[in-house]
């Protein structure tokens, strides 16, 4: 499972100062929670192939002489061009920031040569190929001592969901460049404030950025990914880096989330669904011991609950936001704001009392420390906060997750003190092609 993770891995474009050591750190750290949370980098997966989707025939028009194919616009998306403005501010560019400065004139001189993904993209076709062969291969080997009613162990079903799992990803970033280590620098002749002037962005707000002061360009959270930077936030604070850690960044992070659209999170909810489903073959299977068994049972069926519980939040809290929105839009069709001389006076007389100033004090104190939930990034970025009511439940469906996920990796490992001869058995190909015999 963790050369599959390893080998499918299309990480963004490491920072100008970050040393080797720092990037196979990364790299074994992602390939370490795609092995635990194989679902994660598939939802990042479909997440970078449906922000391609939207602009692509946008970016198929940047230039007239420049056709931006899908591996373009992937090669943009994880930090292949960074701009040098002349002021000296240099930063990496995603793929709609690059349109955004093409169309307005920025960006004069073409940005496309031809074979400039091919010279470095370390993974090709045939690699990738060859990779799916091999699993390809295992999952027919699976298969086959299933059919000859040889013994196929817990170890062996994992495995199985997670090549399902990770097929799906490799299948999203399939034209998306590996290992690439060099960016393309764009030189404009203008400075930044330039830019952001022109945007009609005030001198006030120009310091409200968080990556890059292009972000008000192609920046646009959703509440998985806010969900997840708090998540990132926390394991902040316990020392775990993630990041360049500067302004602007020196490089794209691979932990941001794209937006999903409906359609696309039924996807991986429907991928997800049958890679839980492997696991409830082992139903019935022949543990070394009775509590094994009911823990095997207890943990497959709570990931698949946690999973449609997931889809079931996620329904409530749209139906939500629309009646609320409703609700306020009648509200202030049909009702004034506008308050009575004298119920503004009792509301004085009350404000003036002991009881109620402590009351507020109170719940000043009390809204604070929620603040502090809702919003744990660094900065007090106001575009991360999360209503409690998506916290609470994620984080608590997330919990129950991770010990079902540990307890599976457990249970495989424990199976293996005690399994029977035919464990051992090899698949006898003869009896499928007779040829082969």
């Amino acid at each position: 499972m963790s050369l599959c993770s390893w080998s499918i891995l299309c990480l963004n474009m490491p920072g100008t100062k970050e040393s080797k050591w720092m990037v196979l750190w990364r790299k074994f750290a992602i390939t370490g929670l795609g092995v635990l949370c194989p679902e994660i980098m598939t939802t990042t997966a479909v997440g970078q192939w449906e922000s391609q989707q939207p602009a692509g025939a946008e970016k198929s028009s940047i230039g007239e002489k420049e056709i931006w194919t899908m591996q373009m616009a992937y090669f943009a998306d994880m930090g292949g061009f960074r701009l040098r403005t002349t002021n000296g501010d240099e930063f990496p560019l995603d793929a709609k920031q690059i349109y955004y400065l093409t169309t307005k004139g920025y960006i004069k001189q073409p940005i496309y040569r031809p074979r400039l993904i091919d010279d470095k993209n370390k993974v090709d076709v045939l690699l990738r190929t060859i990779i799916l062969c091999q699993i390809s291969w295992f999952l027919i080997s699976v298969i086959g001592r299933w059919v000859q009613r040889l013994f196929v162990t817990t170890a062996e079903l994992t495995t199985v969901s997670f090549i399902l799992c990770s097929t799906v990803t490799a299948g999203f970033w399939w034209h998306k460049p590996a290992d690439v280590v060099m960016a393309e620098i764009i030189k404009i002749d203008v400075d930044t404030d330039t830019i952001l002037n022109k945007a009609g962005i005030g001198p006030e707000e120009r310091d409200e950025w968080r990556m890059t002061p292009l972000d008000f360009v192609s920046r646009k959270e959703w509440w998985w990914s806010r969900v997840w930077w708090n998540f990132l936030n926390i394991l902040r604070k316990m020392h775990f880096k993630f990041g360049s850690g500067g302004r602007p960044t020196d490089r794209l992070a691979d932990s941001c989330q794209h937006p999903l659209g409906r359609r696309e999170l039924y996807m991986v909810i429907l991928m997800s669904t049958v890679c839980f489903s492997v696991f409830f073959t082992a139903w019935k299977h022949d543990f070394p011991t009775w509590y094994e068994l009911m823990l095997w049972r207890a943990a497959s069926t709570a990931l698949m609950v946690m999973l449609y519980m997931l889809i079931v939040i996620y329904e409530v809290l749209r139906a939500v936001d629309r009646v609320q929105e409703r609700t306020e839009q009648w509200r202030q069709r049909h009702f004034s704001t506008h308050q009575s001389p004298r119920s503004d006076t009792q509301h004085s007389r009350l404000r003036n009392t002991n009881y109620y100033r402590r009351i507020a004090e109170i719940f000043t104190r009390i809204d604070k420390a929620l603040n502090c939930v809702r919003n744990n990034s660094p900065d007090g970025d106001k575009d991360l906060s999360v209503p409690l009511r998506v916290l609470a439940p994620v984080y608590v469906m997330g919990f129950f997750y991770c010990a079902s996920r540990a307890y599976i990796m457990i249970a495989d490992i424990l199976e293996l003190r005690s399994l029977p001869p035919s464990a051992y058995a090899t698949v006898k190909w003869g009896k499928f092609w007779p040829h082969l015999g």
